[in-house]
């Protein structure tokens, strides 16, 4: 078990070696910062079990350091001890009424420093414990397959992982996840991952193939985003959650099509709608027939030249100077359109307008 570590802020450098040693004869691992800037920074860094800090001290005194350590989710767990030299009755309960564990007044005795350590650590260690078993609780009644991986390596999964997959908690040892997704999928999500790794990306989602036991592919939705941060990696959750079978590969298809063509903006033309009802066998069309079929009528005038001027490919800048309106007001019609249509962008609007001959190309 690796030792407890603990960051000493302490501006008076023989009181703090002095710290240090008796912390170290005692089986703490401890660091040293001379000041409450640097006491702040070393906190991020190095991520304490447990801090030790003076009150007196500046620029930044120790009032300031507990409270902007206190602000952050990641540093606002950890156990906060004052030593001061402050006796006073209210500067203690100044201390305390901040929230900190403990306030312990120079001089004190070595014995009293290390009790207040380790009850402090230990009712740390419980509270965290607890929220563990909560939490593994949790994951392990979920429907849904989640695992812990650093971006590649996988380090732990919970029990519909394990059957979604066909893999046993024991052969996790140098299981990665490559050898779980099928290598299309690995070459679409592998730079979305590496941006979540390196903290360019909070997270994201992909319709996946997974391998499952019996060597086919299935297909999931995988949900992957950052947990914590250790020794310098962070740490990924992945989620898997099995995708609706009502629709078919094909409309699976079709929809992340028109997502990808709507994310970046390509301008869809009259005549390429008609290509892609074509190549997917209509199912934009089997999607939109279920409703109830509108009449020409129902758009406006404004509308209507909208969306021709849209199934000609045309960008919404170049449709405004054709109009004479401003970009805004081309998207708020753009945006009328759809729901009018019940469509989730312009490309399946336009798929609909032909289906309904509410245009001619």
């Amino acid at each position: 078990m690796s030792a407890k570590k603990i960051l000493i802020i302490e501006d008076d450098q023989a009181l703090s070696m002095t710290l240090k040693n008796v912390l170290s004869v005692s089986g703490y691992d401890s660091q040293l910062a001379n000041s409450g800037a640097e006491g702040i920074q070393k906190a991020y860094e190095y991520s304490p079990d447990l801090i030790l800090c003076d009150i007196n001290m500046s620029p930044i005194d120790g009032y300031q350091v507990y409270n902007i350590l206190n602000d952050s989710s990641i540093t606002n767990k950890i156990p906060f001890i004052y030593i001061s030299g402050k006796s006073d009755l209210e500067d203690i309960r100044l201390g305390m009424e901040l929230g900190v564990d403990d306030y312990i007044v120079k001089p004190f005795s070595n014995e009293e420093m290390l009790k207040s350590i380790k009850v402090r650590l230990a009712k740390y260690e419980k509270l965290m414990n607890a929220g563990k078993s909560d939490y593994q609780a949790l994951v392990e009644l979920s429907p849904n397959g989640i695992f812990l991986f650093d971006g590649d390596t996988i380090y732990e999964i919970n029990k519909a992982f394990s059957e979604m997959v066909g893999v046993q908690p024991d052969d996790l040892k140098r299981m990665t996840l490559k050898d779980v997704v099928s290598e299309s999928t690995y070459s679409v999500i592998q730079s979305k991952v590496f941006k979540c790794s390196a903290g360019l990306l909070k997270n994201f989602d992909e319709v996946i193939e997974v391998k499952t036991p019996n060597r086919s592919s299935d297909k999931f939705k995988l949900y992957v985003t950052t947990s914590q941060k250790y020794k310098g990696f962070t740490f990924l959750i992945g989620l898997l959650a099995p995708i609706e079978m009502t629709k078919s590969n094909e409309q699976f298809e079709y929809d992340r099509l028109v997502t990808i063509l709507s994310e970046e903006k390509v301008d869809v033309t009259g005549e390429l709608a008609v290509k892609l009802q074509k190549a997917f066998d209509f199912p934009a069309v089997r999607h939109i027939s279920s409703q109830k079929a509108m009449p020409e009528s129902l758009f406006s005038k404004r509308e209507q030249e909208v969306l021709k001027l849209s199934c000609k490919g045309l960008p919404i800048k170049i449709i405004a100077d054709e109009l004479s309106i401003s970009d805004r007001t081309v998207e708020k019609h753009r945006a009328s359109l759809m729901e009018k249509t019940g469509s989730k962008n312009i490309v399946e609007v336009i798929i609909y307008a032909l289906k309904n001959d509410l245009i001619d190309l």
